[in-house]
Protein backbone atom coordinates (compact mmCIF):
# COMPACT_ATOMS: atom_id res chain seq x y z
CA UNK A 1 0.00 0.00 0.00
CA UNK A 2 1.39 3.39 -0.98
CA UNK A 3 1.39 6.33 1.38
CA UNK A 4 -0.95 9.20 0.61
CA UNK A 5 1.22 12.05 -0.74
CA UNK A 6 -1.38 14.62 0.36
CA UNK A 7 -1.50 13.45 3.99
CA UNK A 8 0.18 15.91 6.35
CA UNK A 9 -0.02 15.06 10.08
CA UNK A 10 0.49 18.72 10.96
CA UNK A 11 -2.95 19.47 9.48
CA UNK A 12 -4.67 17.50 12.28
CA UNK A 13 -5.25 18.77 15.81
CA UNK A 14 -7.18 17.72 18.86
CA UNK A 15 -9.54 20.25 20.44
CA UNK A 16 -11.17 19.93 23.84
CA UNK A 17 -14.71 21.29 23.94
CA UNK A 18 -17.25 21.91 26.66
CA UNK A 19 -20.33 20.77 24.75
CA UNK A 20 -22.40 18.82 27.26
CA UNK A 21 -24.17 19.16 30.55
CA UNK A 22 -22.89 18.25 33.98
CA UNK A 23 -21.66 15.81 35.17
CA UNK A 24 -19.89 15.00 31.85
CA UNK A 25 -19.60 18.14 29.71
CA UNK A 26 -16.17 17.62 28.08
CA UNK A 27 -15.34 15.94 24.77
CA UNK A 28 -12.40 15.84 22.38
CA UNK A 29 -12.64 16.46 18.66
CA UNK A 30 -10.04 15.74 15.98
CA UNK A 31 -10.07 18.56 13.46
CA UNK A 32 -8.33 19.01 10.12
CA UNK A 33 -7.29 22.31 8.58
CA UNK A 34 -9.84 23.67 6.13
CA UNK A 35 -12.82 21.71 7.45
CA UNK A 36 -15.53 23.12 9.69
CA UNK A 37 -16.68 19.77 11.12
CA UNK A 38 -14.51 17.45 13.20
CA UNK A 39 -13.17 14.26 11.65
CA UNK A 40 -13.80 12.35 14.90
CA UNK A 41 -15.33 13.17 18.26
CA UNK A 42 -15.59 11.36 21.55
CA UNK A 43 -18.23 10.57 24.07
CA UNK A 44 -18.33 12.88 27.09
CA UNK A 45 -15.86 13.05 30.02
CA UNK A 46 -16.22 14.45 33.53
CA UNK A 47 -13.06 16.56 33.44
CA UNK A 48 -11.12 18.51 30.87
CA UNK A 49 -7.93 16.66 31.78
CA UNK A 50 -9.56 13.26 31.11
CA UNK A 51 -10.75 14.47 27.72
CA UNK A 52 -7.30 15.90 26.93
CA UNK A 53 -5.48 12.64 27.73
CA UNK A 54 -7.95 10.57 25.73
CA UNK A 55 -7.93 13.05 22.84
CA UNK A 56 -4.14 13.04 22.55
CA UNK A 57 -4.13 9.24 22.52
CA UNK A 58 -6.89 9.15 19.91
CA UNK A 59 -5.04 11.64 17.71
CA UNK A 60 -1.83 9.59 17.89
CA UNK A 61 -3.74 6.42 16.93
CA UNK A 62 -5.61 8.21 14.14
CA UNK A 63 -2.39 9.60 12.66
CA UNK A 64 -0.61 6.25 12.83
CA UNK A 65 -3.51 4.56 11.02
CA UNK A 66 -3.60 7.27 8.34
CA UNK A 67 0.16 7.18 7.80
CA UNK A 68 0.21 3.40 7.27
Amino acid sequence: MEKNPHFNPADYTVAIKNRGRAPKPWRWEICVAGKSKPVLQSDFFETMSEATRAGKAALAEFLSERAA
